[in-house]
């Protein structure tokens, strides 16, 4: 591993430069806006982009991010990720790879996601790699750094951290364990006036990214809530059509798999309205950009999940009634993605409070499931809300 960094652990700053996708190079392997990396790819990338395969599926992958719903003790965390890989329709996880405890969580994961374990689907399932904890934490230690920066100092400190993202993917690949997309999100915040100013960065940082030979991962873009001028936000990052223009402009001189995802309560907190998100669903789709949807859940009023519209994943109204995510909200996104050709659905929930148990996280998670299967949560324990 590059500059003594750990198995698993983005390095400060990557040392091997992804190889430019000869596919994506004009004259002189240069692309407009981008200043392609270059370089042999190594024994082990070989093998990693022969294992990334096109797969054809019927329907999208379903994958949970567990680490939201995780118990803070960490040996609780191996049982939980097990019961949740054996969850009925589940094919992987949503992994928020390089967040803060990170160094905890990845060994769990890579004994969990071993190729020996019973869990191991041989490749019929698959995983997401989400950067949303390790771009949050980039940017509030320095508001300058994101792929959507003017600043390019900042941009490529962000650029460097997707770098290191693509690494972890190949090595997940070489241990037997199919990584169908890397997810990004448009860091930083941008004060309004500077919307269009980052939409042309995010283009330029999405334009290298696209540039760099990922096989058959795909790069995702997922909308996160963005900064408006009445409402109050949370992450505050560039609206949905700016975001859609630079990806649409970058996907178009790559042929790297790429596209958008909404995250239900992201898109419900931006707008204060639990329709906001099957309207998003809707702009992409129409952009021929839809490759992700993940149901996490958002409140309207002050609970036990803290203020109204904060980003904290409750799960269904069915078993939290603070919630503006029902069973008819996620049947109405999922008809409005139905032939899209999504990559990857799923759900992202969180459990209040911190003591509840392994049983009852897992029962959060399977009513969010049974939402998107079209059948009715059992209620949560009350002691869980």
């Amino acid at each position: 591993m590059p500059n003594g960094a750990k198995p698993g652990l983005p390095p400060a700053v990557p040392d091997r430069q992804p190889r430019l996708n000869p596919a994506t190079a004009g004259a002189g392997g240069a692309i407009r806006g981008c200043a392609p990396r270059t370089r042999e790819k190594t024994a082990r990338e070989r093998e990693g982009a022969t294992a990334m395969t096109t797969e054809h599926r019927d329907k999208p992958l379903r994958v949970v991010g567990a680490y939201a719903a995780q118990p803070d003790e960490a040996h609780e965390r191996r049982a939980f990720l097990e019961e949740v890989l054996s969850l009925p329709g589940v094919d992987g996880l949503e992994i928020s790879w390089g967040a803060p405890g990170w160094e905890q969580d990845a060994p769990l994961l890579a004994d969990a996601l071993g190729s020996d374990r019973p869990n191991n689907r041989g490749g019929r399932g698959g995983h997401v790699l989400t950067l949303i904890g390790a771009a949050a934490t980039m940017a509030a230690k320095a508001p300058s750094v994101g792929l959507a920066s003017p600043d390019p100092d900042g941009r490529e400190r962000a650029i460097q951290l997707v770098a290191s993202a693509r690494e972890a993917a190949l090595d997940y690949l070489t241990r037997g364990q199919r990584i169908v997309a890397v997810e990004l999100q448009s860091f930083p915040t941008l004060a309004q006036a500077d919307a269009g100013l980052g939409g042309e960065a995010l283009e330029r940082s999405l334009c290298e990214i696209l540039s760099w030979d990922w096989g058959s991962v795909a790069v995702v873009l997922e909308h996160c809530d963005a900064r408006t001028a009445t409402l109050p936000w949370q992450k505050g990052l560039l609206p949905l059509d700016i975001e859609i223009q630079a990806v649409a402009a970058a996907a178009a001189r790559s042929p790297t798999p790429t596209g958008m995802a909404v995250n239900w309560g992201r898109s419900a907190i931006e707008e204060r309205d639990g329709a906001a998100p099957e309207r998003h669903v809707h702009r992409l789709r129409s952009a021929g950009l839809l490759r992700g949807v993940m149901f996490s859940g958002a409140t309207d009023r002050d609970g036990a999940y803290g203020m109204a519209w904060s980003d904290v994943h409750p799960p269904l109204r069915e078993q939290m009634p603070d919630s503006v995510m029902d069973r008819l909200k996620v049947a109405a996104t999922l008809a409005a993605a139905a032939g899209s050709g999504l990559l990857y659905d799923g759900v992202k929930v969180a459990v209040r409070p911190p003591q509840t148990t392994v049983k009852d996280r897992i029962a959060a998670i399977r009513g969010t499931l049974a939402a998107l299967d079209g059948t009715s949560p059992l209620p949560l324990d009350p002691r869980a809300r």
